[in-house]
């Protein structure tokens, strides 16, 4: 046990500390906690000093509950050994010996980040790596969703080696199998599931199933105790996919998805699809960079589900699903960038310097292809589409239902980082609360991954992923972009250090040679 200097000296009021457990504790019971905790000294509600002679102590902070929209002015954090070890008002944590000191004055502290949506694994290995993107936006967890027993693998070394200090990383926070459905039989989709789950996928990740193997992969999940989420099959109604047990919907079901549960027309717009009618996705997995592209011949069905649309069927729909415990992970920003993928405002980002050369020419390539081809009356369509699916996100919200923040980071125009606060402006845009979007990036996640105890707010015994902010949150969406530091593992990061970690990745983004792109064509290069 390390032994620490105790100093201890009056207050003189008596301090409240609203929301942590163990505040108007014994003295001796607190000090007994402290040392455990390493810790010097007793503060409990009589107001003495703790002299924190290791860890990190950021001072006079305003600490903002996820939970609600509580503001604890004037508080002091002590972080040690990865995690927050005690929360007190300013004065009752007196930092000395090696211990770092933050000055947090006028700044708000909320949980770190978490991109609930990501193909981010894919590009571990590439220099840059997408994570000092993401640190220096705050993201200090993510839900990667390519899945494969090397990405299984590769996720539990990279967490390893973030918590051991070697490299500086989100917590990779989920992995599923490879992609689930498909041609299988029931029996094969059954499978399926059992072969995931002895690889240790955390989920089981569906993706163009029929309606036989989908619910046969509902049905085994079920008896495998594992989640099932993704892409909606057409073959089965939202509300069908939810009773059975599916989990969390990526993209608001992907295509028209929770749309056609709406939609007066759905069912009849269901079964001409089924039967073929629609656009055949090509050979080339770049359809999966901006699907739009190659839906032009959906667009008449798409415009049929819009004109049709009822706002008491979709209430219906998500009254179902917020019922069932359903989550949606709605990624607008890529459902955006789906339906603008020419748009001068994604072409032009300054951002674009910290991607790379050949994928920038592959998006701008892309972009050029969906201007010269879609043709105007579908790309009106589409665009008109992403309107009402912000509308059906948030009557699924206003019946009670669960969102998680996601980039889907791996898709045109999708920067690591970046795009996630682009996701917080499009919700916001939507019509969700500065506090909702708060919650959809921190709160929701630690209950969806059911790790409330170590995740989702700032409080004693969580976790040390912190992001410190030069205005209120709750005031404006815009101020998460406004970082003064981020805290990853107990490790804290000033401004300087995270512009430094750009600056890093646009020099070696500038100095990349530009690679062949017939090459990044067929392979999709991204995704």
């Amino acid at each position: 046990m390390l032994t620490h200097t105790l100093t201890v000296r009056r207050a003189p009021r008596r301090a409240r500390i609203a929301g942590i457990a163990g505040a108007t504790a014994a003295c001796n019971a607190a000090l007994a906690m402290a040392l455990a905790a390493g810790l010097g000294g007793c503060a409990n509600g009589g107001g003495e000093v703790v002299a924190i002679t290791t860890g990190l102590v950021i001072q006079n902070a305003t600490v903002v509950n996820t939970a609600n929209d509580d503001l604890q002015r004037g508080m002091a954090i002590a972080i040690d050994g990865g995690k927050i070890q005690r929360i007190a008002p300013v004065g009752q944590l007196r930092a000395g010996g090696s211990a770092q000191t933050v000055d947090a004055t006028g700044q708000y502290l909320v949980p770190g980040y978490l991109d609930m949506h990501t193909h981010a694994l894919a590009d571990a290995s590439r220099n840059p790596s997408p994570w000092p993107m993401l640190i220096a936006h705050g993201v200090t967890g993510i839900r990667e969703m390519n899945g494969s027993p090397e990405a299984i693998t590769l996720a539990r070394q990279l967490n390893a080696d973030s918590a051991a200090g070697r490299v500086l990383a989100p917590e990779v926070l989920q992995v599923p199998g490879p992609m689930a459905g498909g041609p299988a039989t029931a029996q094969a989709a059954a499978a399926q599931v059992r072969q995931h789950k002895a690889m240790g996928a955390s989920f089981v990740k569906v993706v163009g199933a029929s309606r036989e193997a989908t619910l046969a992969i509902l049905a085994e999940a079920r008896v495998q105790g594992m989640a099932v989420a993704g892409h909606l099959p057409l073959g089965l109604t939202a509300v069908e996919a939810s009773n059975a047990g599916w989990r969390a919907m990526e993209h608001l079901g992907s295509g028209l998805g929770l749309l056609l549960d709406c939609a007066a027309d759905g069912d009849n717009i269901r079964q001409a699809l089924l039967r073929g009618e629609g656009a055949k996705p090509p050979p080339t997995p770049l359809f999966v960079l901006t699907p739009n592209l190659f839906r032009a011949l959906d667009a008449p069905f798409y415009q049929r589900a819009i004109q049709s649309y009822s706002a008491s069927r979709c209430q219906a729909a998500a009254q179902a699903l917020v019922h069932n415990g359903t989550w949606q992970v709605p990624t607008l920003i890529r459902l955006r960038t789906m339906a603008y993928s020419d748009a001068a405002t994604y072409r032009s980002d300054p951002h674009l310097r910290y991607v790379d050369k050949t994928r920038r020419a592959l998006w701008e390539q892309l972009g050029q292809q969906y201007a010269s081809t879609v043709p105007a009356e579908a790309a009106a369509t589409f665009r008109q589409h992403y309107a009402l699916q912000k509308q059906v996100m948030l009557q699924f919200k206003r019946q009670g239902g669960k969102l998680l923040a996601g980039s889907d980071l791996g898709g045109i125009w999708i920067i690591p980082g970046v795009s996630l606060h682009q996701e917080f402006a499009e919700l916001a845009a939507a019509g969700l609360t500065p506090l909702e979007v708060l919650q959809a990036a921190t709160l929701h996640g630690a209950e969806f991954l059911h790790r409330e105890a170590d995740l989702g707010t700032v409080a004693e015994g969580k976790r040390a992923d912190l992001v410190l902010l030069d205005a209120n949150p709750l005031d404006a969406v815009a101020n998460l972009g406004r970082i003064r530091g981020v805290v990853r593992h107990g490790r804290y990061l000033p401004q300087a250090a995270l512009e430094s970690l750009k600056d890093g990745v646009a020099q070696a983004q500038a100095r990349a040679p530009l690679q062949d792109l017939t090459a990044a064509l067929d392979t999709g290069h991204t995704h």
